[in-house]
């Protein structure tokens, strides 16, 4: 199923923001919101909360400033649906707002600040630069400078689809190794399958998994390990996620538990498909959907670049959010802006800042076709950011979907469409940037089996 992107209302962000302390004594008084990350003079900044606590008497204000004052402006949130303010032009000025809400619920006398400590920011934009896509010329697609594995239908777990009711399944992620080398994720069999570089005909080896891995994704540890997310089941309780370090024979070495809660209400919320990252300096993220405050992925650590396990109180306050850490600098991405409640999105925003909290680059793009979000995190190659959107032709008629990837470079950018080339469930990345700087795609299908190809993401320039 595709992921398509959650309809962000003029930068506000309807996300899991903090949940009070108190919250299991009755009555609660829990708040979610906040605003989008980057915004640019003249938008239409609107703040929103959500409210739960029972009572219609709860009041708030937003306090917020830029860098060019030395005093907040105390703004009162407003009652339409929830809680909302929009923040004056004349306040987005300099390189960043930054805002903390105050929350209380009279009748309780309960209250909240959000952030609990500190202050939430929000980085303004002044000259981006402007990638204009104009409107997704579907059909015309990149063709790949290589095929790099392939696996005939009876090579791979399968699962056809059932008319009428399941849509099928069969491998959906695969990994790029530093020497060339192609690891896919054979899901339904709960193993890797291994190509070396430049013998795209022949499976090399397998490494098989010591328990069912189904929608679960993986990453490459030190010494040739593997680590695999999935979820114990261990009635009475309630499933957990768990993170298992595997040998390069697939035995487990460790296994420890991830510090987000599964599919729950919480400011990080975690599944079996959460995708892993590998960091610059070689630490094992795991992306947490939903964090503080807005609709963003939260970079969690889970393992160090040793591959010693992050216990999870440790990997809770050390998580990077919002940003995605990329050596020296931090990238921002993914967020969409629409000045209207009832718009699709059409502009997206990315920016990469320092550790100074100066926006160095960034960027704005335009669509005239609605934008959606690809599972592919943005990746970084060369210093520059390579995003992946999505676009549908005629939803719910034709429903074909293409992808766009963009090098967001110095100079320019590179830009080309791909076919959606996978069936069945599709939760997990099927489109990676490898080692090489390049990009990989996964095609598979009931008849072909599985087709891995390769394109060159040229140098960020057109």
């Amino acid at each position: 199923m595709k992921k398509v992107v959650p309809m962000t209302v003029a930068l506000a962000v309807l996300a899991f923001a903090a949940t009070a302390s108190s919250q299991s004594k009755a009555p609660s008084l829990i708040v979610r919101g906040g605003l989008g990350h980057l915004v640019m003079p003249g938008d239409r900044a609107i703040v929103r909360y959500s409210v739960y606590s029972g009572s219609k008497a709860v009041r708030g204000s937003l306090y917020v400033r830029n860098d060019l004052q030395k005093s907040f402006t105390r703004l009162p949130l407003t009652r339409v649906n929830n809680y909302q303010v929009r923040v004056p032009n004349r306040l987005i000025r300099g390189r960043r707002l930054v805002y903390y809400a105050a929350i209380r619920d009279p009748r309780s006398r309960r209250a909240l600040r959000l952030p609990a400590h500190g202050v939430a920011t929000t980085w303004i934009l002044e000259k981006p630069a402007v990638v204009k896509l104009g409107a997704h010329q579907f059909g015309k697609t990149k063709a790949p400078e290589a095929v790099v594995a392939r696996a005939s239908a009876d090579q791979v777990g399968i699962e056809p689809p059932t008319p009428g009711q399941l849509p099928g399944f069969g491998p959906q992620t695969f990994l790029v190794g530093k020497d060339g080398s192609i690891w896919l994720h054979d899901s339904l069999n709960s193993r890797l399958l291994i190509w070396e570089a430049g013998h795209p005909e022949t499976i090399a080896r397998t490494v098989k998994f010591p328990f069912v891995a189904y929608d679960n994704d993986v990453a490459f540890g030190p010494n040739g390990s593997i680590y695999v997310t999935r979820v114990l089941k261990n009635p009475p309780k309630k499933d957990r996620l768990v993170l298992d370090r595997l040998d390069p024979s697939g035995a487990v070495i460790w296994q420890r538990p991830l510090g987000g809660e599964y599919f729950g209400e919480s400011t990080f919320v975690l599944g079996a498909n959460s995708p892993l990252r590998i960091g610059s300096d070689g630490t094992l993220y795991i992306l947490a959907f939903m964090g503080l405050p807005g609709d963003e992925w939260a970079w969690m650590p889970a393992a160090t670049p040793a591959g010693k396990a992050i216990e999870p109180s440790a990997q809770r306050t050390r998580t990077n959010w919002p940003f995605q850490p990329v050596g020296a600098l931090r990238l921002i991405g993914g967020e969409a802006y629409t000045p209207h409640d009832d718009m699709a999105p059409h502009d997206l925003r990315y920016a990469l800042v320092d550790r100074h909290d100066r926006v160095v680059r960034s960027w704005r793009i335009l669509s005239k076709t609605e934008i959606n979000f690809h599972l592919t995190v943005p990746e970084v190659t060369g210093g520059d950011p390579v995003v992946v959107l999505d676009f549908v032709d005629d939803p719910g008629g034709k429903n074909t979907w293409e992808y766009e990837v963009l090098r967001l470079g110095r100079h320019g950018t590179t830009q080309f469409s791909l076919t959606h080339s996978t069936f069945g469930d599709d939760v997990l990345p099927d489109v990676r940037v490898g080692p090489d700087g390049k990009l990989y795609q996964l095609a598979t299908s009931v008849q072909n089996g599985v087709v891995i190809t390769r394109y060159a993401l040229g140098s960020g320039g057109t």
